[in-house]
């Protein structure tokens, strides 16, 4: 059985999902395999794009024959066999995304209201250097977050400043170095979940392959909505936040970030407007 983002149960639903698409292409990006068998099992992690043109109606969704990427996830580990495809473009051109509530994000990705999802390919060659060490203190400067500074998780220290590459959610966008990644990501998910604890993650895996590694969560953490985020004021509520992330190393820096974050889901498990909302649009029914 696959475990699917929002809105798909099963492989039904989401087969049927890509059948509403003409020009069907699949784009690659990374593979990733772990190299400890556990349970009989190696972990294995990809991030790749399907491109296509929505020609057929899907849902209520009327089809209006413009061109689609999808940024998807997919780890197949001892947890089980797990797939998180961002829709937050083509919910967002169907104004079935909150937008209303984002006004205040515009990372300099995202100003353009028409712009597109692009496909971000690896700027570091696969290579054997153990990545390890680099990510796993990246990790461990993640947890040392005082709530108060985000020099306290001295993240210059992990990543490479000026080439570093967020590619996260459409909603959020493609952040372009540090300084980007700080102030249109990282400051603001913090304001929004300052006690995040990443420990408390269920379903979680985190591997390297070579230069190259993924981390998963399902959810990733456990935390408390306290600040805004995309307009969403805080209700005391548990975010849902399911997570999977793939990285590049150039041997001493990380560089590429896939981040996919089930953002649909996360809006619905914080604001009960929304959730009933796109449950509605969508005919989803919960089980």
């Amino acid at each position: 059985m696959t475990n699917y983002s929002y809105p798909f149960k099963n492989d039904k639903e989401w087969n049927k999902f890509w059948t509403c698409f003409d020009d069907i292409e699949e784009t690659n990006i990374i593979d990733v395999k772990s190299h400890a068998l556990i349970n009989n099992k190696f972990c294995k992690a990809r991030v790749y794009y399907i491109t296509g043109k929505f020609s057929r109606k899907w849902k209520k969704i009327k089809p209006d024959d413009k061109t689609y990427t999808f940024q998807i996830g997919e780890h197949n580990n001892t947890h089980g066999h797990f797939i998180n495809c961002d829709l937050t473009e083509f919910f967002a051109k169907n104004n079935l995304c909150p937008w209303q509530h984002s006004s205040h994000w515009e990372s300099p990705s995202c100003i353009d209201s028409n712009r597109r999802k692009e496909i971000h390919k690896p700027t570091v060659e696969k290579s054997d250097v153990d990545c390890w060490g680099v990510l796993w203190d990246m990790i461990k400067g993640l947890r040392d977050y005082d709530g108060k500074s985000l020099e306290s998780m001295k993240m210059w220290a992990h990543w490479d400043r000026d080439k570093m590459h967020w590619v996260g959610p459409f909603s959020i966008g493609h952040l372009k170095g540090l300084n980007e990644f700080q102030e249109y990501h990282q400051s603001r998910f913090l304001e929004f979940i300052p006690d995040r604890d990443g420990s408390t993650g269920l379903n979680k895996v985190i591997f390297s392959d070579g230069n190259y590694a993924a981390l998963m969560g399902h959810p990733s953490m456990s935390c408390t909505h306290k600040g805004n985020y995309f307009g969403f004021k805080p209700e005391g509520k548990q975010p849902r936040i399911s997570v999977m992330d793939f990285w590049t190393c150039d041997g001493k820096k990380l560089v590429d970030n896939w981040c996919q974050i089930d953002m649909i889901d996360l809006f619905r498990s914080i604001n009960k407007e929304y959730e009933e909302f796109i449950d509605r649009k969508l005919n989803y029914k919960k089980t």
